[in-house]
């Protein structure tokens, strides 16, 4: 077995789900801030300007699946973001413990 993490922007949760709900998966969501290249550029209010966060803000969508299907999964993520940037971190899972 192995564990997907995949890292997007917050507004490609609910398509990284939808594709893995199809393929009747279940998923854990994280919030998560680090730095970065890319910088997020947030309103002060008012109209008064914007400023630059030292941190952007991702999501993590973590799920276990077959080793033999982890192609198949990555490939279906590529479609569910139609061309945006993510980071998929492939980790191996020895062993499983439901409780």
């Amino acid at each position: 077995m192995k564990r997907l993490a995949v890292i997007v922007k917050p507004q490609n949760v609910s398509d990284i789900i939808s594709s893995l709900k199809e393929m009747g998966l279940e998923a854990t969501i994280y919030d998560i801030r680090g730095t970065g290249k890319e910088k997020e550029r947030v309103a002060s209010g008012r109209g008064s300007g914007t400023f630059e966060l030292a941190y952007s803000t991702r999501k993590v969508v973590a799920t276990v699946v077959k080793s033999d299907d982890v192609n198949e999964v990555v490939e279906r993520l590529k479609k569910a973001l139609a061309g945006e940037k993510a980071v998929v971190m492939i980790s191996p899972v020895d062993d499983l413990v439901m409780l």
